[in-house]
């Protein structure tokens, strides 16, 4: 029998209804509650809750609590690992995650729900009930976010809905999906990798979006606020105007790197095709390829 942590930091799959609206609920006892309303899936499933807070309030030093207490399973000998977290920050954690717990000898799979548990129409059941199942399969040997009929790598998630069961979408192909009950993989990570936790990372990142009011003293106020990395959501296939070129210039002297990524999710950059693509490149401006916003926030916390 499969042993599987599940670890829980509460989120819409946990929420109560309140005056003022729903509030994660979190607990143990929530939680062991909460198996007897999934079939039974052959596995011996431990619970334990880290946390009770609504995803938009996530820190860092939540984040680190999240792999410290994953990396803990993974050497205590679990199978598997299930982490039910909010929909609004997921995407983030489960990027951070990956960059944490490189190359993990055992599936972690974050889920959660675009309704609580407890409602007639919940989708969390499924949810919960199907990442269980990937936590148990030897296969999926790294971390992954499962939502809807979905399998997305940990740092190639992104919430496009904020309601439809299928909320997160993937920036490179997805992994795997749920056809009938069951999991269909079409990703396998590469088995030989050596498995490091690392809590050694960087907090100083700001990510910019780029629109045709941006100005470039917000720039020269990020490498003043003691800003380290800076990821620049650019045009296209990798437009940064030339009108900035010369502060983040200034900025990239001073030692802070600077990854371009593009506003749109699918294909990625390449700043190679226009002049002003290969003109940021010339800066030493780092190019973020495929790559969504919460992969690049992930990558240079851990890159810088």
């Amino acid at each position: 029998m499969k042993k599987i942590k599940w670890l829980a930091t509460g989120g819409t799959i946990s929420c109560i209804q309140t005056e003022n609206g729903l509030h994660p609920a979190a607990a143990e006892s929530q939680m062991r509650d909460m198996l007897n309303y999934i079939p039974e899936t052959g596995t011996e499933i431990v619970p334990e809750c880290i946390m009770n807070i609504d995803s938009s309030d996530i820190s860092v030093n939540d984040m680190k609590l999240i792999g410290t207490a994953a990396d803990k399973a993974i050497k205590e000998g679990y199978d598997g690992i299930v982490i039910i977290h909010g929909t609004d920050t997921m995407a983030y954690t489960s990027a951070v995650l990956r960059k944490m717990l490189s190359g993990t000898p055992i599936p972690v799979i974050i889920t959660g729900s675009q309704r609580p548990f407890y409602s007639a129409d919940s989708d969390g059941k499924a949810n919960l009930l199907n990442a269980i199942k990937a936590a148990a399969d030897s296969s999926l040997r790294d971390v992954f976010l499962l939502f809807g009929d979905k399998l997305i790598r940990g740092d190639r998630a992104h919430k496009d809905y904020t309601e439809n069961d299928n909320a997160f979408v993937s920036s490179c192909g997805y992994s795997g999906i749920i056809q009938n009950g069951r999991l269909i993989v079409n990703e396998f990570p590469n088995a030989d990798t050596e498995y490091h936790f690392n809590l050694d990372f960087n907090e100083n990142v700001m990510l910019i979006k780029l629109t045709p009011l941006t100005d470039g003293s917000i720039f020269t106020f990020a490498a003043e606020s003691g800003v380290k990395g800076i990821v620049i959501e650019g045009y296209g296939a990798g437009g940064i105007p030339h009108r900035l070129l010369d502060s983040i210039g200034k900025v990239i002297s001073k030692g802070i790197k600077i990854m371009l990524i593009s506003q749109c999710l699918y294909d990625g950059v390449d700043m190679n095709i226009y002049e002003v693509g290969a003109d940021a490149a010339k800066l030493g401006i780092i190019s973020g390829g495929n790559m969504c916003a919460e992969a690049a926030v992930a990558e240079m916390m851990f890159g810088i």
